[in-house]
């Protein structure tokens, strides 16, 4: 809970104590003072942080106190005495629902990202390309929603906020998958470490610029914000893609948006027969990336009113992706002259590779966290560690996070605490994450 979340909550509940207990002794003043406090406490909230849905078990018992208040006020009460019995039942029974009332928002708390701990201020842009020479999954020309970070002055603009286009995204999940919105609609307003669209930094350009790229399913353009800050903050110009198809929703406007289409639903845990599935998506990732690169490279040359302008340099680009987006980097990195260095956080090595591999700097981090249940399945793996081998050559380096599972290195464990299992201690993840991927591309880039 927020500060005010919090005051409102115990002011409700010690308010709620004195109804019970106070029925002999009861004050009207007193009365007047609690309903006084309580009105201008959720007053303050609904100004100053705004109401939440996951809130609604707490309003309910400030209104139910309130209308104890007054109906006591406003009625000719004739002090009784009640039974002490009666008191401690219904103060156990006040006790047990403010206790689920205080459970339910700490299990969806507004989250915060740690400062980044490089020298520079974070500037933040979103653009929406498209590529008329290649068709969608929906057959219209294909689209991607991008999110830059780069490394800024200190001159203040406006607010970044989390979620690109919250409203649009949180409305679009609405239609697509019900009740889901809910646990997304209060990230809307949290507030990242950066500004939104600042000058760039006059002594941070020309910068190295890093494509992020995020995995299957839950990921999008922003959920891999704790690891772009940082990398910002260090003087890196970060381009995270949303490739439709393969993140959790990519929306462009109310009726046209792309949800996640599972391609390998139904398939055997086989790595070979995942490898050909992904094959041909990763070739569209990488056309994705190459085309996006190709923008930024436009804006940087041609947009003289851009932040962006003339501060990218092209001969240092590297790529970094979680899950499938660490499989796409890999190969793009084998498979291109573009990208100088690579980093796979926690993937499989999917895609086609060339007999004779070029020795370029790949880092891939694995997250070992044993989690029963979630043991390993897929079988055929002994090619594709042979494949480690090679891609790693004599600048490679392969380094195991024992604490760290698979959603450690995404935002996603920021969520909520129920995620702890599955990810735990993510704050001293993410800082290990970030220092291993810096110390890598401060040595290769």
């Amino acid at each position: 809970m927020r500060l005010l979340e919090s005051i409102l909550f115990f002011s409700s509940f010690l308010g709620w104590l004195y109804l019970i207990w106070s029925c002999s002794r009861f004050r009207p003043q007193i009365g007047k003072l609690v309903i006084g406090t309580l009105l201008g406490l959720l007053l303050l909230h609904a100004l100053l942080e705004q109401l939440r849905w996951v809130m609604l078990p707490v309003y309910g018992i400030v209104i139910l106190v309130l209308i104890g208040y007054s109906r006591r006020i406003r009625s000719n009460f004739t002090p009784r005495k009640n039974s002490r019995l009666k008191s401690i039942l219904f103060s156990f029974l006040a006790l047990l629902v403010c206790m689920l009332s205080w459970t339910i928002p700490n299990l969806l708390p507004p989250f915060q990202f740690t400062k980044p701990s490089g020298p520079y201020a974070i500037g933040v842009v979103d653009y929406t390309w498209s590529d008329p020479a290649r068709t969608g999954i929906n057959g219209a020309v294909r689209k991607l929603n991008v999110r830059i970070w780069y490394p800024a002055s200190d001159q203040y603009t406006a607010p970044a906020h989390y979620i690109p286009q919250a409203d649009l995204f949180i409305k679009t999940i609405q239609r697509q998958y019900g009740l889901w919105a809910k646990l997304v609609r209060d990230y809307q307003r949290i507030e990242i470490p950066a500004s939104y669209a600042p000058p760039f930094h006059p002594d941070a350009g020309p910068a190295p610029v890093i494509v992020y790229l995020h995995g299957n399913h839950l990921g999008t353009r922003f959920t891999g914000t704790f690891q772009a800050l940082e990398l910002a903050s260090h003087g890196y110009i970060v381009i995270a893609l949303e490739h439709p198809g393969t993140a959790f929703l990519s929306v462009f406007t109310e009726d046209d948006y792309a949800p996640f289409t599972n391609h390998f639903q139904n398939l055997p845990d086989n790595f070979n027969d995942h490898n050909a599935v992904a094959i041909p998506i990763i070739r569209e990732q990488q056309a994705d990336i190459l085309f996006a690169l190709e923008q930024l490279h436009n804006i940087s040359k041609f947009n003289q009113g851009s932040p962006l302008s003339n501060q990218m340099d092209r001969s240092r680009i590297a790529v970094i992706g979680h899950s499938f987006g660490g499989a796409v980097a890999a190969n793009m990195l084998a498979t291109t002259t573009t990208i100088k260095a690579a980093i796979n956080l926690d993937g499989y090595l999917y895609g086609e590779y060339p007999e004779l591999l070029p020795d370029k700097p790949l880092l891939i981090l694995n997250g070992s966290l044993k989690i029963e249940g979630l043991e390993e399945t897929m079988t055929g793996l002994k090619e594709e560690r042979a494949l480690r081998d090679r891609l790693l050559g004599k600048y490679g380096l392969e380094l195991n996070l024992p604490k760290a599972g698979h959603l450690s290195f995404t935002d996603l464990p920021l969520y909520s605490p129920l995620l702890a299992p599955l990810a735990p201690d993510i704050k001293e993840q993410h800082r290990l994450i970030n220092e291993q991927t810096l110390r890598f591309l401060q040595e290769h880039l």
